[in-house]
């Protein structure tokens, strides 16, 4: 099945629009970024990533990953954070599978789709965590790249909580054709976050959390790469704003 601009536009605006109108109000990402769903067998990557908001609370990442096959990727993630005015701590250490289950054509036809899905052990007493996610990316009209996360969330162990906390997350962006800095591909665009609570109890759209803001990324020919971003809340609920950087290299 192809796909016409026109019709990858009307399927962008629909992927934007559910984010925008879906009804867990509380710490949002500093680290997450918007997936993609494309996999390459035998390529290795390593990567970390830090962030901070707006009330003075960090987060920082570091992470390993490897293809084992072109439907199968393994990524490792061990996380760190730092409340306000507080000390670095080890959160907690992620194995996320991810699965392609759709590959975008030569030609632009098509898209990537895939399924990640991960647990999460928590490093204190709190619950761990299970996360299933649904990722689509689309490179259409000459540049334009979309991507859509689709996120759902369950506590185990101790102290979980019922039901599935919800989110998503979307992203467009263009290639710049520059050559700044020697790097073969920049792309500036903009992304949604937007977590939405517990299905036992959604609440009103303002007790939701919801940010928006510009992306930038660029990568090099020796597989070194750099993203950074800058989000800003819509919601009462929201962070005021937040801030990230993720630097790593592909093998």
């Amino acid at each position: 099945m192809t796909f016409s601009d026109s019709s990858r536009l009307a399927l962008i605006g629909s992927a934007f629009g559910a984010v925008l109108l879906s009804s867990p109000a509380g710490a949002q990402s500093l680290t997450g970024n918007v997936g993609s769903a494309a996999i390459n067998q035998g390529e290795r990557a390593v990567e970390s990533r830090i962030g901070f908001d707006s009330d003075g609370n960090a987060a920082f990442r570091f992470q390993v990953e490897y293809a084992f096959t072109d439907w199968y990727q393994l990524r490792v993630i061990g996380a760190f954070s730092r409340p306000d005015d507080g000390d670095w701590n080890y959160s907690a250490t992620t194995l996320e599978n991810w699965f392609q289950w759709r590959e975008e054509a030569e030609d632009a036809s098509g898209f990537n789709g895939g399924v990640r899905l991960g647990y999460t052990f928590s490093d204190d007493d709190g619950p761990d965590e299970v996360a299933l996610r649904l990722t689509v990316t689309d490179n259409f009209a000459d540049g334009w790249e979309w991507r859509a996360n689709l996120i759902g969330e369950i506590e185990t162990g101790n102290g979980g909580a019922d039901g599935v906390f919800l989110q998503t997350r979307a992203q467009l962006s263009r290639s710049l054709g520059l050559s700044a800095f020697g790097s073969s591909e920049q792309r500036l665009g903009v992304e949604l976050f937007s977590e939405y609570g517990n299905s036992e109890d959604i609440p009103a759209f303002d007790e939701q959390a919801h940010q928006l803001g510009p992306v930038l990324k660029a990568e090099w020919d020796n597989g070194v790469y750099i993203q950074t971003g800058a989000r800003f809340g819509l919601t009462d609920a929201s962070d005021d704003s937040s801030f990230r950087l993720s630097l790593g290299r592909e093998f």
